[in-house]
């Protein structure tokens, strides 16, 4: 009985691996991957350095989106009580997540406030760049922002500090 079963297994195995990869095997646009997000966390190391945001402070930030990239013609201000939102609050931590879209008619810049702690983040030259797609995946091979005029690699996501 054991030598009949094994086969049979295998045969299964061959032909579910067989189907995975077939089905997988189709372009995959943006539009179904969506672009990626720029991920900023607020953070709460209020101790030992002491640059990290209180809650309250870091609950006082709001995202103001931008039509160009000098910070004109605003487009709309996203809060952090808005749902749904770009901010999320996780494990005593708030944040802040939007899509890195570079279409033109997309934001050219952001701003983040957080008026609580008297800090401002601007946010402009995304640069958003894709490797070829091989079965059913895109990797990014940049995902950067100026944030606050330096150069920042956003592909981890950005810690904020005071």
């Amino acid at each position: 009985m054991k030598n009949l079963f094994t086969p049979f297994c295998s045969t299964i195995l061959l032909a579910g691996t067989l189907l995975a990869a077939s089905s997988c095997r189709q372009e995959c646009g943006q539009a179904e991957t969506g672009p990626p997000l720029l991920g900023f966390a607020f953070s709460t190391d209020t101790l030992a350095a002491g640059t990290g945001f209180r809650k309250a402070e870091a609950f006082s930030a709001y995202l103001v989106r931008y039509k160009k990239a000098d910070f004109s013609q605003p487009i709309d201000t996203v809060r952090t009580g808005q749902r749904p939102g770009n901010f999320y609050y996780v494990d005593r931590t708030l944040f802040c997540n939007f899509p890195a879209s570079p279409g033109p008619a997309d934001p050219l810049s952001y701003r983040l406030e957080v008026p609580a702690a008297t800090r401002r983040y601007d946010i402009t030259d995304i640069g958003l760049q894709y490797d070829g797609t091989a079965d059913c995946s895109r990797s990014i091979s940049r995902l950067d922002a100026l944030v606050n005029g330096q150069r920042v690699d956003m592909r981890r996501g950005y810690v904020l500090t005071k």
